[in-house]
């Protein structure tokens, strides 16, 4: 029998205040660039088939400090709406790395106190929590379920790290990339028992693939899922009308590390 668990997970609640103005103007007029070269080649020597060499970016924590500084100096107001979702993307990603880096004894992230709701970095001039990040500026504002396959949270389940950054240029074709890579899993997506297995992200914000007017919305989550799927998966999709019996796989919050911490 496949269990159907709830969660309540945090709500797309749009920043107010200067955050919220800043980035509501840049979605509108902004056009400058952000260059992310910096955590490009950090990730590119750093990652294996997407797990994180902590060993590696210890060494070089001066590096991805140097990215997050320039991070910081960013003008969140002038960015073109696609470097400003790259920025956001990849700023919450290197701020999860360096939060492991900067707590090396954990197993779980989740050992880490306050890490998505107190802990804050400064991104484009204001100091933001991992949590605000999500759920206060990109779930929010740009209403794309593809950065759940995008933003990584240091652990097993979570979506992989690629060995590149997001590149304000072409961050369409990559989160396409990164959703459908998420999507052909059979880690995260698999039949079984007769039913549909998903990942937990689906269990947690399932609106965000379903509500209108959010990108790619579909009538149901496993239609969702069915755009992006293996032949095989979304075959079985649709024999069920786009409603097959969901389950969610276990989380497993063990950290995403490629040398297993000692």
């Amino acid at each position: 029998m496949l269990a159907v668990p709830g969660c309540a997970a945090p709500k797309a609640t749009p920043a107010g205040g200067a955050v919220g103005r800043a980035v509501e103007t840049a979605l509108v007029s902004g056009q400058e660039r952000f260059d992310n070269a910096a955590f490009d080649r950090l990730l590119a020597e750093g990652t294996r088939d997407g797990l994180v060499d902590y060993l590696f970016m210890q060494d070089r924590r001066d590096r991805l400090e140097h990215y997050l500084n320039a991070v910081s100096a960013a003008r969140l107001e002038r960015l073109a709406p696609g470097h400003l979702e790259a920025l956001l993307i990849n700023a919450y990603n290197a701020s999860t790395i360096l939060a492991v880096l900067e707590h090396p004894r954990v197993r779980l992230i989740k050992e880490i106190p306050g890490v998505w709701t107190k802990t804050t970095r400064r991104v484009g001039g204001f100091d933001l929590t991992l949590d605000a990040i999500e759920h206060q500026i990109l779930r929010p504002f740009f209403r794309d379920p593809r950065v759940h396959f995008a933003l990584n949270c240091a652990s097993r389940s979570c979506a992989p790290l690629p060995p590149w950054a997001m590149d304000g240029e072409r961050i369409d074709a990559q989160l396409e990339s990164r959703t459908r890579s998420f999507l052909t899993d059979p880690r995260n997506v698999r039949i079984e028992r007769g039913g549909l297995l998903l990942s937990k992200y689906f269990d947690w914000y399932g609106s965000d693939f379903t509500t209108p007017g959010w990108r790619g919305a579909a009538p149901t989550v496993a239609e969702y899922v069915a755009g992006y799927a293996t032949p095989e998966v979304a075959t079985f999709i649709r024999s069920k009308g786009g409603r097959p019996a969901i389950g969610y796989l276990e989380y497993d919050w063990s950290l995403n590390a490629a040398v297993p911490p000692k």
